[in-house]
């Protein structure tokens, strides 16, 4: 990934149009616009370019545009000028209603400081594999989820420069407890019913993923698609937060599903013993591997609990749980993919 200037000065009215619009609004029209693109790949089309340039780029990279929508909240709760006397965890109330101009200024700094942190963290080496035929024919995979890491750099960042509460914002709760009417998302935030939900669409997932591969790469011959199979379920969550956003008791599991899907992408072959997808029909060690990405799913959702409670739910700004688990989670996931082929 190589900088471009173009881009950067895109950047700007990413962010600030992210904050406009709300931070999560931003990312469900990510999600939204990423099902177009693997539309587009399943009907013949190459839509690398949209994908890199639009969905993933200075239009609705969540990197810019959610980080945008995030940072402006932060800056807006400190001047005090937030709907209702609200914090600077706030990510859904679209802060064009606010009348500030320096507010989505703010949006659009940082959707340039997104881009530029995340084309540093994509310089960082890959990790090599051993035996390519095992990982689709690719002799690297990724090191991490660079633009989840980006969100998290620059949130907790965010949390210094506006909050007050600190990182793990334990002043008034130990590590895991979670304040008074200071949730992140109450109605899945028992254990038991985070892990039921990350098994449950991490199954859902990473059968969609699997799927995607077996059907595109048999009628093409062609693995362009395993990259963007694997968030096919993190898509359809981001979507489902539309309903969330409207008031419905809908769960958060983008972390959940996009783990679930790669651990199956990534173990499938090495589990069957050949990445040749005409191998896995009626193979066993698929199911294992789908139920393996199930598991990781439900880990990745105790995961991206725990860290909203040490980090979120009780502070002033928003460190977004689901890129902080999704940091963790792929970064795991890639080391111990490399370690096995």
């Amino acid at each position: 990934m190589e900088f471009d200037l173009l881009w950067l000065v895109a950047s700007f009215g990413g962010g600030a149009f992210g904050a406009a619009i709300g931070g999560q609004t931003a990312f469900i029209f990510t999600g939204l616009l990423y099902l177009v693109g693997l539309g587009g790949y399943l009907g013949g089309i190459d839509t690398g370019e949209f994908m890199g340039s639009v969905v993933f780029g200075p239009v609705f990279g969540p990197h810019i545009a959610f980080l945008g929508g995030a940072a402006a909240a932060a800056y807006a709760a400190k001047k005090g000028v937030m709907a209702g006397g609200a914090n600077g965890r706030d990510i859904v109330t679209p802060l064009a209603g606010i009348g500030h101009a320096d507010v989505l200024a703010v949006g659009g700094v940082f959707g340039m400081i997104g881009y530029l942190i995340n084309i540093l963290l994509a310089e960082v080496p890959a990790f090599k594999v051993g035996d390519p035929s095992l990982h689709y024919g690719n002799e690297v995979i990724g090191w991490t989820d660079t633009v989840a890491l980006t969100i998290v750099i620059v949130s907790i960042a965010i949390r210094f420069i506006w909050g007050s509460t600190g990182l793990f914002s334990t002043k008034d709760h130990g590590l895991l407890e979670v304040g008074e009417g200071k949730h992140w998302v109450e109605h899945q935030e028992g254990w038991g019913i985070t892990a039921m939900h990350g098994f449950t669409s991490g199954l859902m997932s990473a059968f969609a993923t699997v799927m995607i591969v077996v059907f595109y790469v048999s009628n093409t011959g062609d693995y362009a698609i395993v990259n963007h199979a694997q968030l096919i379920g993190w898509a359809i969550s981001a979507v489902t937060l539309i309903f969330l956003s409207l008031g419905m008791k809908t769960p958060v599991t983008h972390h959940m599903t996009i783990l679930a899907s790669i651990a199956a992408l990534k173990l499938t072959p090495i589990l069957v013993g050949s990445s040749d997808v005409t191998q896995w029909a009626d193979n066993g060690a698929v199911v294992v591997a789908v139920l393996i990405g199930a598991v990781a799913g439900a880990l990745g959702g105790l995961l991206g609990e725990a860290l909203s409670r040490m980090t979120n739910a009780n502070g002033d700004t928003h460190i977004d749980p689901p890129a902080f688990a999704i940091w963790i989670g792929t970064t795991v996931l890639f080391a111990l993919t490399a370690i096995l082929a």
